[in-house]
């Protein structure tokens, strides 16, 4: 028998563990800002970088980039003081891909192909010992950005994508609470359900001095269509929904010398408006600032040593560990390196990421459940030009 209070884990909510510190999202989108701390906004390290702002497609070459990323997120638990932890360790793979070709001097178009999402496994119940389905969820989201850029000037470009997304749920063994007994309550799985999304993004880069890049650019919050099994239990306060949020930011680079290269990004993610996962979902994710730098360093013609931080403001407070027992976000700061190889044909480019352990000690009606999550991340990638 467990305390009343119990009934206040989610019960009308969708569970899941980070892939990485920005919610739902890696910490860098291409193979090259991977390894720079995720930093993209500004003329792009990489042609993946479209998808954070539409306008770099501008300035990047014609070509494609093909990359995989391995995750393995490490989440730790204490549910309700229940002696004995929750641990998950999943290994997770997310390819990406990115097209860009130039019409003319002016009109450019592309593609870019991302993953988004989250998965945990407890590989035990909710409650130790009680007959019960493990605690275990999975999100997984790609998204294919069709891209334009215009260069209304030699040094301005302006792009636009349209976002569309594909969303794939499922969860099993979430404690929604406990009845007049205090005996633990489990929802029903509907295994796995699908959903479609559609969003928008805009931005601009700008050369402003030479060598000198400024980027801004928006994205909408991305709405899906109804997880329609889900939408009267786990989803019934986002009535079915776990949308994307809307997110903007800012990013500055600038090419020091034939060697060295400097950039960094600010954006902010509104989670709290985002169905499913802000204050309509009951999770009570906070919006979240980034801020991000990275270097790239030209060791020789055909060598690059890249390095790159980031720091995220947490999406959980304390008084919200209980809710998030299954949505384990709390690591807010990483350190990145890479290296790229000119290969001839192509560039070989391959970073590390390690996000930092942290621990969230609950507090107020969360008091006794407490959350811990590193991550660890590897990119390998290719880029060839046409």
């Amino acid at each position: 028998m467990f305390p009343h209070k119990l009934s206040l884990v989610l019960i009308g909510c969708m569970p899941l563990s980070s892939y990485a510190f920005n919610g739902v999202y890696n910490t860098g989108s291409g193979q090259v800002s991977s390894a720079m701390g995720g930093v993209s906004l500004a003329q792009g390290m990489d042609r993946t970088s479209i998808h954070d702002n539409p306008a770099n497609l501008s300035f990047q070459n014609s070509g494609a980039d093909a990359q995989l990323s391995l995750l393995n997120i490490r989440s730790k638990a204490t549910l309700l003081n229940q002696p004995e932890g929750f641990y998950s360790n999943k290994v997770i793979p997310i390819p990406s891909l990115a097209l860009v070709q130039h019409y003319n001097d002016r009109l450019s178009w592309g593609l870019s192909l991302t993953g988004a999402g989250a998965s945990v496994d407890y590989d035990e119940p909710a409650i130790h010992g009680f007959p019960a389905d493990k605690a275990k969820d999975n999100l997984a989201i790609v998204k294919a950005s069709p891209t334009v850029s215009y260069k209304v000037l030699p040094n301005l470009s302006l792009g636009a994508s349209l976002d569309l997304g594909i969303q794939q749920f499922r969860a099993k063994g979430v404690l929604a609470g406990v009845d007049g007994q205090g005996t633990p309550i489990f929802l029903e799985s509907h295994g796995n359900q699908w959903a479609y999304g559609v969003g928008a993004s805009v931005g601009t880069t700008w050369e402003f001095q030479p060598n000198w890049w400024f980027g801004a650019s928006y994205s909408t919050e991305m709405k899906f269509s109804k997880l329609d099994d889900y939408k009267n239990d786990l989803l019934a306060r986002s009535e079915g929904r776990i949308n994307l949020p809307e997110r903007y930011g800012i990013g500055i680079k600038h090419k020091l010398n034939q060697k060295l290269t400097l950039a960094a990004d600010i954006v902010r993610f509104n989670w709290q408006d985002a169905d499913g996962l802000g204050k309509k979902g009951s999770f009570n994710w906070q919006n979240q600032t980034v801020y991000r730098a990275g270097v790239d360093y030209q060791l020789t013609p055909h060598d690059h040593l890249r390095f790159g931080y980031s720091h995220a403001d947490s999406v959980v407070d304390t008084q919200d560990t209980l809710v998030n027992f299954y949505a384990n976000a709390v690591a807010n700061q990483s350190w990145t390196i890479g290296y790229g190889r000119d290969l001839g044909f192509a560039t070989l480019n391959l970073s590390y990421e390690y996000a930092v352990n942290k621990t969230l000690n609950g507090t107020g009606n969360s008091t006794g459940t407490h959350l811990s999550n590193q991550n660890h991340v590897i990119t390998l990638g290719i880029s060839k030009d046409f």
